[in-house]
């Protein structure tokens, strides 16, 4: 771990990992997805499916980024996604990439059907557009079914 740890910087993923060692997905790093979560899956990064779930409480708003969706707190829906149970090496490989250490994703653990997991989400800067023109939420790569937000590559 070592050499990992030196070569990324710290988004404390080891201490989460420790904590929690599962992580949700809800985008481009589920299994349909143009970036699977199991592609990433290498000698050192491990990772394996949980099952597919939603968030337990409909706390959450979806919006379309362009090539990947974002999450933000404050919304009335459930998330559909991916649980998977996770070691520290693919902690920090979905850390990289999904730019905890620049403060794009911030990480919080949520309730998921299948137990907690942890879940990439976007900051409150980005819940502050929700209701504006700016609002993205509903394109065609987002469904919406039974008040849970589902979205598609």
């Amino acid at each position: 771990m070592d050499n990992l740890k030196n070569n990324l910087p710290d988004s404390g993923f080891e201490e989460r990992t420790i904590e929690l060692d599962k992580v949700f997905v809800y985008g481009t790093l589920k299994s349909t997805g143009v970036r699977d979560i199991m592609s990433l899956v290498d000698e050192d990064a491990k990772a394996a499916i949980v099952g597919k779930t939603k968030t337990k409480y409909p706390d959450y708003q979806m919006m379309d980024l362009g090539a990947f969706p974002g999450v933000v707190d404050g919304g009335t829906k459930h998330i559909q996604g991916e649980l998977y149970e996770v070691n520290n090496w693919m902690m920090a490989k979905l850390d990289m990439i999904e730019g905890v250490a620049n403060d794009f994703y911030k990480v919080k653990k949520v309730d998921t059907d299948l137990g907690k997991g942890w879940m990439y989400y976007l900051g409150e800067e980005y819940g502050q557009d929700l209701g504006t023109n700016l609002d993205t939420r509903y394109t065609d790569r987002i469904e919406e079914v039974d008040n849970t937000l589902i979205w598609h590559n």
